[in-house]
């Protein structure tokens, strides 16, 4: 019979009730059995699970095998920490922590305590990120020099939803909210890059977090990268483009999968994560010197994915689906793309 884990999850928002709790369900050796929330957990979608009030009886809880860490912003490296010292495994939403130092620390606790550490870094398995991805390792674009990546974020009032998040002080803007996702994708593409150039601004009027991130990557290959979230573009512009010696692909739109769950739809349920045919991305690429012109299938997505990975990094049969040191590089990103916005200058990367 497979082994089974017993999970506890702190938090119970956007993130805990649909990036993370219909994943754990969806693995047949994950049981989520707690929650750190004053909110109602629907008994019919997640039969058995119980609330609790706090981490530390969450943490109590000898039964538990994983803590997914899903709470605020600066509570994430204390609670993972102290997750690892009472011997548990943790998942730790992003950003994990504020520099790279606190991410050293997970990793020298998660060594000494003998228990896996993951951040959680779902856009990985976006369909969208999955083709572009497919595209570069397939040769098809031939050299990659030119990476582009942008998040819809037209937001020219602060929701009150995401008030919460002006409290992180720091870690509260699209940097940190937005940027390790964007940052995650193009070290997996690309690996540590050599220098960086940043602007990071707050443009709305009273705003108190940034809402402009426009980060220059160069990497060692010669692929030159731009990074950018903007809460005050209206205008569409492509999630991903994508220029190499062969060929050039874009595309627009955002992955399917988080709309679906937020509409209620389960993962475990019908064709997911797939994408509409008039959706899908567009690509040019040179034969005999002709220009010719498709469209290329999106792959299905599949947030899923990672907490397969999970299950088999917890039963030692892989590495873990994302490592903590793919973490401290982003998190070494950040640290100088904020430098290089406020001096103007670009920074190289130790």
């Amino acid at each position: 019979m497979a082994k089974s884990f017993r999970v506890g999850l702190v938090g119970w928002g956007l993130s805990g009730r649909y990036f993370h709790a219909p994943f754990i369900r969806a693995v047949a050796g994950l049981a989520l059995t707690a929650v750190v929330t004053s909110r109602q957990v629907d008994p019919d979608l997640f039969p058995g699970v119980q609330t609790v009030g706090s981490f530390e009886a969450l943490l109590a809880d000898d039964s538990l095998d994983l803590i997914v860490i899903a709470s605020p912003n600066h509570l994430h490296v204390p609670q993972a920490l102290a997750a690892l010292a009472a011997g548990k495994h943790v998942v730790i939403e992003k950003p994990v922590g504020d520099t790279a130092v606190a991410i050293q620390q997970l990793i020298t606790a998660a060594e000494a305590a003998d228990r896996c550490a993951i951040p959680f870094q779902n856009r990985r398995w976006d369909g969208d990120f999955q083709t572009v991805k497919k595209l570069i390792e397939s040769g098809a674009l031939g050299e990659v020099h030119y990476y582009e990546s942008h998040w819809p974020k037209y937001q020219p009032i602060p929701s009150q939803r995401s008030a919460w998040k002006v409290a992180e002080g720091k870690t509260g803007g699209l940097l940190y909210d937005l940027g390790p996702h964007l940052i995650d994708q193009a070290i997996h593409l690309f690996g540590v890059p050599q220098s960086v150039y940043a602007q990071i601004r707050t443009q709305r009027p009273g705003g108190l977090t940034d809402d402009l991130v426009r980060i220059n990557l160069t990497f060692a290959s010669g692929v030159h990268a731009l990074l950018e979230v903007d809460a005050l573009n209206p205008f569409a512009t492509p999630r991903f483009q994508v220029r190499g010696s062969a060929g050039a692909f874009q595309k627009f739109g955002l992955d399917p999968q988080e709309a679906a769950l937020q509409a209620g739809a389960m993962p475990d349920e019908g064709l997911w994560g797939a994408e509409l045919a008039e959706d899908w991305g567009e690509w040019v690429t040179a034969v005999s010197g002709m220009g010719v012109q498709g469209t290329v299938e999106t792959v299905r997505g599949d947030y899923g994915a990672f907490y397969h990975g999970v299950y088999a990094a917890m039963l030692g049969e892989a590495a873990a689906p994302v490592a903590l040191a793919d973490t401290a590089v982003q998190l070494a990103v950040i640290e100088a793309a904020l430098r290089s916005s406020e001096t103007g200058q670009v920074v190289a990367i130790g």
